[in-house]
């Protein structure tokens, strides 16, 4: 699995609107690190399992706790990307929004 393997993963990840969170431009960074502490991480044989680390504007006003639409995207792409057996874990990013309800 490579980096441009997750962006196209999160073609999958809908805005409120309508558009792909990456088509939006909502994706500003997603990268793999390997994860040397998931379970079979020194195991021969064993597939390497990747950290997703993901970068995005929010879609909401408020923060990922604070605003609905915020955690619906966040619980979304981390249930895309914790479904493939090489993710192990997701971290989420979440910056302001690019164009924030007055």
């Amino acid at each position: 699995m490579t980096d441009a393997d997750l962006l196209h993963l999160l073609r999958d990840c809908y805005t409120p609107t309508g558009p792909n969170i990456v088509a939006a431009g909502l994706v500003r960074s997603a990268t793999l690190t390997p994860d040397l502490d998931a379970p079979g991480a020194n195991v021969p044989g064993v597939p390497p399992r990747f950290i997703a680390a993901i970068t995005l504007h929010a879609v909401g006003a408020g923060n990922a706790t604070d605003d609905p639409a915020n955690a619906q995207l966040t619980a979304q792409v981390e249930n895309r990307l914790l479904g493939l057996p090489s993710i192990s874990r997701v971290q989420i990013n979440l910056l302001p929004a690019l164009f924030p309800i007055l």
